[in-house]
This record gives structure tokens, C-alpha cells and sequence, in this order.
């Protein structure tokens, strides 16, 4: 037996039957002559017991060897043997949150039945409507991010030497020439331009690579921009040396939690390659010294650097690393005109208070907010130029003010799409030290709420959908408030 599940299971169902039997370890170490650190070991699921062991055990708990050793956990520990049987605790990266996973284990195998019921209920509402691994591992990525003010100095430290070791200006801006020599000449990869264009099924995807060609095929329909970012990115997997990794710019499937951390490894590689972190962060202080900032020049940045507005954007991940700003968050808004709705690509928090702020799903974003304000700008322009643009958002129900600052754009590489990307600041002291137009009065103020659905403020000129989940509170409380009455 040297599955770890069937381990810890083993060791599980021993721990129960000895508190059953009000079993020491010094009592179980001597009715089977087995040390008391040695059982302590099998319980925890670090090791299994040799045959001859495990019948000693079964003969002084009273079961059978095929039982003890066999995959049926018995009702108490049903749960706990489908979250091992689901493998989400085994791949999720515990280790990296300081957790054992023979503990979470051991916690849940000493819960009340009641407990024990809530878990099971989880797995069977995850089951049932989807929400595979993938979902599980993505979550833990973007806690993984938060917990680490989404800095990996690591990370930083290999694109710098990356650029050193291909004798590349350490902080210069890299052309997609010199990128595309990176992975031919250091990597011997083909590139193919055109690679996905004659394949209908693979024409959402930006690259694919096939590692037995040592081919990355691209969509020629990508801006030099994601081009550039696709190829640093392809560089990163093979500099970092990662494994497993995703062959698709968009997984297809997910097998591991591995396979998605590599993935944002080599994303923030990439990132980091393209804009050095000293350059950039000593750009971003001498821009946010002055009393005002122009936010146009966010397009100056990004044709200067030649990356794509979400690679810039991810780039001003350096506040939070050197200015000690921790309640910051970024998300990316896209927006299609015929179904009229705005939907969260992408969102991350980095004080884990600010998940308030949250959206949600199936929702009507706010209308307030200023990518929704700067896609409707985009939209609006006879040529679709990219729109830019500061505000300051105070939250309806807390009061805490945000400021934010955007891009939208019409989406190069989905037609009839526009996306936005914002980051958002929170406006206290440490905002103050280093973001000094903080209080420009010419930036916009608004008051603002996450979705229609939730928002109380009255005669929203902006409001694209009745409040209906504060109506259906509302109504449970006078439901709660007449029965408290009635019944005294």
C-alpha cells in the first residue's frame, strides 16, 4: 500500500476504531508490539504497515485485514473518503499554504457527524453542477497570488538574467525580433505565423505547441502586441524549465495544480521580460509625484513598451511590492453590444477584505464603474480609439474610496468585442505617500456599488436592471419579523 490516500485512509479508519475502543497509543503499542512512534506514523498515513503488521492490528481492533486495508471507509468517514477519492486535496497545493494534508484529514475525520455531513454536501454540490478540479485550481492560483501581494522576486530575478544571458539591454524595450531569436536560436523552436489560421476548431486560441516538432504555431489574427506576449511566454517555459505546462494559450484541460502554477509562472515571466521592474517602477514614480497625471499617457506607455494594455497593467504589480499597497485590485471587463453585458474576464483582489468588492456572476455589473464608462466611450468613438481615464469610486455601503484608473479598447483578437482593463487603489495614507494627485479635483468622484441586482441608491439614471436581491432580503425579513411577533 503506497498510494498516499490509501495511506491516510488506513491510518483514519485505525484512529477511529482505537478512540472507539478508548485506545492509548501505549495501549494499542502494547497489545500489538508495535512502537508508539510507529503507530503515530500509520495514523498520520506516512507510512503503511507491513503484512503481517497490519494483521496484529486488525486482530486487536476487532475487523477483518480486507476491511482495514480495503477501500470502504464505512459511514463515518464517507466524506472524508470522497474529498481522497475526488484527488482535489492531494493536487491542490496545501504545502504551499504551510497545511498537511494529513491533518485537514485528520480534523475532518474527528468532526461531528454534522460536519462531516457539510463537507460531503460540497463534493456533491461541486459534482453536480460542474465545478470540476480546474475550478479548485484556479481558486487556489489567485489565493496564491493575494497571499503574495502577486510579487514573485524570483520570477524577477530569472527575466533579468534571461536578458543578460542573451546579452540584451537590461532594461530597454525587447522588439519581437529579438524575441523570436530568443526561441529559435537559445531554444531551437519553428515559429509558424500563420499556424492556426487554416483551422476553424483552434481559431480562438491565440498559439498552440507541439513539443515533439518543437513548433509554436500562432494566430496570425493576434496584435504584434499579444504576439510578443505569446512568444515570452513560450521563452518562460522553456527557461524556467516548467513541467507539466498547457500546450494551448488557453487550456483545454487541467490534470494538475502544477500544470496551472507553471502557467502563470511562465505568464509573469513573460510580463516581467517585457517590461524590466526597476525601469518601469522608477517610471511610475517619477508620473505619480506630480499633482496631476495625464492618463492618456497610458497609450504612450504601452506603444513605448510594445505590449498589449493587460500586460501593462499586470506590470503595476510593482506598487504593491515597493510601495507597501496592499488593498489594491485589477480586473478586465469585456463587452459584446448585442447582448448588452458586461462580464468580469478576469478579477484579483490582494487584501482578501476587498473580495467584498467582488463581482458576481450572472449580474449586472455596475454601469458607475470606469470600464464600463470607457468601454461605452470606446464604443461610442467613429474609430474606436483607445479611451483612458481616472476616478475616484466610493462604495455605497462602506464608504471606502478607490482610485481607479483604465483602458479600454476595441478587442484586436475578438472581433465585436471591447475590453477594459482598471486597477483599483485604495485612498489612505499609504496611497497618499506615493500617488500624489490623488486629490486632483479634476478627477471624476462617483458613487458606486458592485451589480444592479444589490444596489439600493436611489434614481441611478445608470441602472440597467431592478434590485432584485435586495427586494427577496427584504421580503425574508418581514417574513422573519411577523413570525418573531406572532410567536412572542
Amino acid at each position: 500500500m503506497t498510494n498516499l490516500s490509501e495511506r491516510i485512509l488506513l491510518g483514519l479508519k485505525i484512529r477511529q476504531l482505537r478512540q472507539e475502543k478508548n485506545l492509548s497509543f501505549a495501549d494499542l503499542s502494547r497489545q500489538t508490539g508495535l512502537s508508539v512512534s510507529y503507530l503515530n506514523e500509520i495514523e498520520k498515513g506516512k507510512k503503511s504497515p507491513r503484512p503481517e503488521k497490519l494483521r496484529k492490528l486488525a486482530d486487536t481492533l476487532e475487523v477483518s485485514e480486507e476491511w482495514l486495508s480495503g477501500d470502504d471507509p464505512g459511514p463515518h468517514l464517507a466524506p472524508v473518503a470522497a474529498l481522497l477519492r475526488s484527488n482535489f486535496l492531494n493536487e491542490l497545493p496545501l504545502d504551499m499554504f504551510g497545511i498537511d494534508v494529513s491533518r485537514v484529514l485528520d480534523l475532518l475525520a474527528g468532526a461531528p457527524l454534522q460536519i462531516n455531513a457539510f463537507v460531503s454536501t460540497l463534493v456533491e454540490l461541486a459534482q453536480n453542477h460542474a465545478l470540476g478540479e480546474d475550478n479548485f485550481y484556479f481558486s487556489a492560483m489567485r489565493a496564491y497570488q493575494e497571499l503574495n501581494n502577486n510579487y514573485f522576486p524570483e520570477l524577477e530575478d530569472a527575466a533579468r538574467a534571461c536578458r543578460a544571458e542573451y546579452d540584451l539591454h537590461p532594461t530597454s524595450t525587447l522588439d519581437l525580433s529579438q524575441l523570436k531569436r530568443i526561441l529559435i536560436n537559445g531554444y531551437g523552436i519553428r515559429i509558424v505565423a500563420d499556424g492556426l489560421d487554416s483551422d476553424p476548431e483552434l481559431a480562438t486560441l491565440r498559439s498552440v505547441y507541439a513539443p515533439r516538432e518543437k513548433t509554436l504555431y500562432l494566430n496570425s489574427r493576434m496584435s504584434p502586441e499579444q504576439t510578443a506576449f505569446q512568444i515570452s511566454k513560450e521563452i518562460g517555459f522553456h527557461y524556467l524549465r516548467l513541467d507539466p505546462r498547457p500546450l494551448a494559450s488557453t487550456p483545454q484541460s487541467v490534470n494538475s495544480f502544477q500544470q496551472v502554477l507553471n502557467n502563470f509562472k511562465a505568464g509573469y515571466f513573460a510580463v516581467a521580460l517585457m517590461i524590466e521592474e526597476r525601469s518601469f517602477l522608477q517610471r511610475l514614480e517619477q508620473a505619480f509625484s506630480a499633482s496631476s497625471f495625464s492618463s492618456g499617457d497610458l497609450v504612450h506607455w504601452i506603444d513605448e513598451f510594445g505590449v498589449s494594455p493587460d500586460v501593462l497593467f499586470q506590470r503595476f504589480n510593482v506598487m504593491t511590492a515597493h510601495w507597501g499597497l496592499d488593498h489594491v485590485f485589477y480586473h478586465r471587463m469585456a463587452y459584446r453590444p448585442e447582448d448588452d453585458h458586461y462580464r468580469l474576464d478576469k478579477e484579483l483582489h490582494l487584501h482578501r477584505e476587498d473580495r467584498r468588492y467582488a463581482g458576481r456572476l450572472d449580474e449586472q455589473y455596475c454601469r458607475r464603474w470606469l470600464s464600463s464608462q470607457l468601454i461605452s466611450q470606446v464604443v461610442a468613438s467613429p474609430h474606436a480609439a483607445p479611451a483612458t481615464g481616472f476616478m475616484k469610486a466610493t462604495f455605497h455601503r462602506t464608504g471606502e474610496t478607490f482610485l481607479c484608473l483604465g483602458m479600454a479598447r476595441s478587442a484586436s483578437f475578438r472581433p465585436g468585442e471591447w475590453t477594459a482593463v482598471m486597477i483599483g487603489v485604495r485612498v489612505d495614507k499609504a496611497a497618499r505617500k506615493y500617488i500624489h494627485f490623488v486629490d486632483d479635483p479634476a478627477i471624476p468622484h462617483m458613487e458606486i456599488n458592485l451589480t444592479c441586482e444589490r444596489c439600493d441608491i436611489q434614481d441611478c439614471a445608470e441602472r440597467v436592471s431592478q434590485p432584485v436581491v435586495l427586494e427577496n432580503r427584504k421580503k425574508r425579513q418581514a417574513i422573519r419579523d411577523r413570525i418573531r411577533k406572532i410567536t412572542g
